[in-house]
């Protein structure tokens, strides 16, 4: 049985990430790179064009701004997007760091929306990261149900840095502490150089939802900066985000 049911489908979309990653890339740099034909790749490139999605430049091509145009338009219709980006925006106002909002999809921690200071972080809206190298993502598994954690950091585990959280056992054991204490803290484990804490943001069955980070280099994020401070701030921006998204659903 084939991987994918409709194999052109899967081919369109790795060119189409290939372009996101390569940023301009030309016919047999594409084909080189997925494996393809020279020929299938310009087919599939040329209907991407006439489509609208990509862009030739003299026989390099690039992603088009149909891409942002569907995926704000996707953001925009989610309810907690719509309520959490007023206080997004103040959070990293009052906390003069960088505040975001993440959600699961698909196993993944994603950024999808974030304000503020950010220079030299590579993550931007729409980023993907593992839940378990993020104080975001760790907020959100630790209001999982404990035999849905089963499965976790199996296989091949992505480990962004040398602190990253490798062993079941171990994360396990942070979910609990996050859990009691409603904070979960990024120390270096997504990027050496910063530091992040985060809160869960629950429906009303006790699933989270989403979650509210702040982060920061490690000089300005320490201490009882980072232990107090990003904190309360945080917490009082997950609890106001929580109860207006409560009240609408």
């Amino acid at each position: 049985m084939p991987k994918y049911p409709v194999g052109a489908t899967a081919t369109t979309f790795e060119i189409i990430d290939s372009l996101a990653t390569l940023e301009r890339a030309g016919v047999t740099q594409l084909a080189d790179r997925l494996g393809h034909s020279k020929g299938s790749v310009h087919n599939h490139l040329a209907t991407l064009e006439r489509l609208g999605y990509v862009i030739n430049e003299d026989g390099r091509y690039r992603l088009s701004l149909r891409f942002l145009e569907l995926g704000t338009g996707v953001r925009d219709t989610d309810s907690l997007y719509r309520v959490a980006r007023p206080e997004i925006d103040r959070l990293a106002d009052a906390s003069g760091e960088t505040a975001s909002l993440v959600i699961e999809e698909n196993g993944d921690a994603v950024f999808v929306y974030r304000a503020g200071d950010d220079a030299g972080f590579a993550l931007r809206d729409g980023s993907r990261v593992p839940l378990h190298a993020c104080a975001a993502g760790k907020a959100i598994l630790a209001h999982r149900p404990p035999a849905s954690l089963d499965s976790l950091l199996d296989g091949d585990t992505p480990t962004p840095t040398d602190r990253t959280i490798t062993s079941r056992a171990s994360l396990i054991r942070e979910l609990r502490t996050v859990r009691d204490h409603g904070l979960a803290f990024d120390r270096g484990e997504l990027d050496p150089d910063r530091r992040a804490v985060a809160a869960a943001i629950p429906s009303d069955d006790g699933r989270a939802v989403g979650a509210v980070t702040v982060s920061g280099t490690a000089p300005g994020m320490s201490g009882k900066r980072l232990e107090e401070d990003m904190p309360g701030l945080v917490l009082g921006a997950t609890n106001r985000i929580t109860v207006e998204y409560q009240t609408r659903e």
